[in-house]
């Protein structure tokens, strides 16, 4: 099941998953701009009960619409980045026909392509070898990023001919 990655301008009108950026600490203070007032004061109701350990938690805000809060600390490697963007795709794979908008935005500090190395650790974490499967696993995982701090064409391409080497060297 292929991801595709699709960078826009605006956040589309249409209800769908959402994935917000938020600190260590969960202070979603800043997300107010981003979600309704009834979905901000849910989703703060329900942070009070959150293990401060987990890094990716999401809530369900009804039956088509569903709020992802990725947690980075400010002295975060690469590495992790990377580990928690594979981890985010482990967590929300077997959802059938998910459309995630990312919205960069939400990032509270200025780092050197933290939203390009999670997308490229989700994009590693999707290889599957099923050339010769019969029956293949046609779910639909896309994620359109929004926002400002999208990753330059340069490290976009740089990190297509990694994973497109890796997933070659896999097969």
């Amino acid at each position: 099941m292929p991801v595709q990655i699709n960078y826009k301008n605006k956040l589309s009108k249409k209800l769908t998953d959402i994935i917000l950026f938020v600190d260590e600490n969960y202070n979603i203070s800043g997300l107010k701009k981003h979600i309704s007032k009834q979905e901000f004061s849910y989703v703060s109701d329900l942070i009070i009960n959150i293990d401060p350990k987990k890094n990716i938690v999401s809530f369900d805000i009804n039956s088509k619409r569903k709020i992802v809060l990725v947690s980075f600390k400010k002295t975060i490697k690469i590495s992790e980045a990377v580990n928690l963007g594979a981890k985010f795709y482990d967590i929300h794979k077997d959802y059938k026909n998910r459309t995630y908008n990312l919205i960069s935005d939400t990032l509270f500090f200025k780092s050197n392509n933290l939203v390009g190395n999670f997308l490229h650790g989700l994009k590693l974490k999707s290889y599957k070898f099923d050339k010769y499967k019969t029956k293949k696993n046609t779910n639909n995982f896309s994620i359109v990023v929004t926002g400002k701090n999208k990753p330059m064409a340069s490290d976009q391409i740089k990190f297509k001919a990694i994973e497109d080497g890796t997933f070659y060297t896999r097969d």
